[in-house]
């Protein structure tokens, strides 16, 4: 399928069924740049979708997915290769999603439009959105997410603020952290602020956990996130690592299907086998994509990733 992937193994969400409505066919598509995104660097931001897939074609897979298929999944997540508010039929495709599963629907977001009315009104549709606010601090911001000239980390609270009073479903905030940019108690007090006039649902708190764009970019230690969770109050809670594993035929993983899922999101040996089983045929045909070149691997903090690199 060209838009539906998985279901995924999330930290945050059990088993997501992700829909990538804006899929890097050339190059991700994101406003922002940042340091630690797992689709590697962009070659530019972008302020609008060049040729967004259509809202029908996006439904109708969704439609053929949930009507025909059996395999269990906890979340219909919204997602893209970039920014999925980039999306002008977001609105749209919320919509008609809702009534075509009785699953829960979630949108992954920088938060970057969120000061949009559009926007806003196109996320009221979900169930849960998870926003991210990694900084209050403008300098902070361009350095660890380094968006388009034009967004404003002001606008972005703002928008979440009002997002939140609007909204019947949850906001769950996520807060990813790399060393030595934005755990600085100055930054953490910032933050705080922002939080506390946002009020979400929930405060996620992540740091670098796999390969990151920027090689630079480092996690902070566990101990230093147990203590941003205190300081941060009931609501904060540290994000673990999912340890599911879903019920698949046995053996049964198709080439299209590990590699397409490998160009969304790296994954680890864990992942693989929490998402396609602890199949000897599994790691056969991983080991003959990483001959072929068609999956590579990486390193990261003592733990391997295997990848499938989509371009730019």
């Amino acid at each position: 399928m060209k838009y539906i992937f998985g279901p995924v193994p999330s930290r945050r969400l059990g088993l997501s069924l992700g829909v990538d409505i804006l899929p890097a066919n050339a190059c991700k598509i994101c406003n922002m740049n940042c340091v630690y995104c797992e689709l590697g660097k962009g070659l530019k931001t972008y302020l609008e979708a060049p040729s967004p897939p259509s809202w029908q074609k996006i439904i109708s897979e969704i439609r053929e997915y949930t009507s025909s298929n059996t395999q269990r999944f906890d979340f219909l997540t919204f997602t893209a290769s970039g920014e999925p508010t980039l999306h002008p039929d977001l609105e749209k495709i919320i919509s008609e999603a809702k009534d075509l599963t009785s699953k829960p629907i979630t949108v992954l977001t920088n938060s970057s439009r969120v000061a949009q009315p559009n926007v806003r009104r196109a996320l009221r549709l979900a169930d849960v959105v998870l926003p991210s606010l990694d900084t209050a601090n403008q300098t902070t911001f361009r350095k660890i997410n380094r968006p388009h000239p034009s967004i404003r980390i002001a606008q972005i609270i703002e928008g979440l603020v009002t997002l939140r009073k609007d909204m019947p479903g949850q906001m769950w905030l996520e807060i990813l952290f790399v060393r030595g940019i934005n755990d600085t108690r100055e930054e953490l007090l910032a933050l705080k602020k922002a939080i506390e006039t946002i009020k979400p649902h929930k405060i996620q708190l992540n740091t670098v956990a796999r390969p990151p764009a920027e090689s630079w970019a480092r996690p902070i230690s566990s101990k230093a996130m147990e203590g941003i969770r205190s300081f941060l109050g009931e609501k904060a809670e540290v994000v673990i690592d999912f340890k599911a594993q879903m019920d698949r035929p046995d053996g049964i993983i198709l080439e299209s299907e590990l590699v397409d899922t490998l160009k969304r999101r790296p994954l680890s040996q864990k992942d693989i086998e929490g998402l396609f089983g602890k199949y000897s045929k599994t790691w056969t045909l991983l080991n003959s994509l990483l001959k072929e070149g068609i999956v590579k691997e990486q390193t990261i903090m003592g733990k391997r990733f295997y990848f499938a690199q989509a371009k730019g």
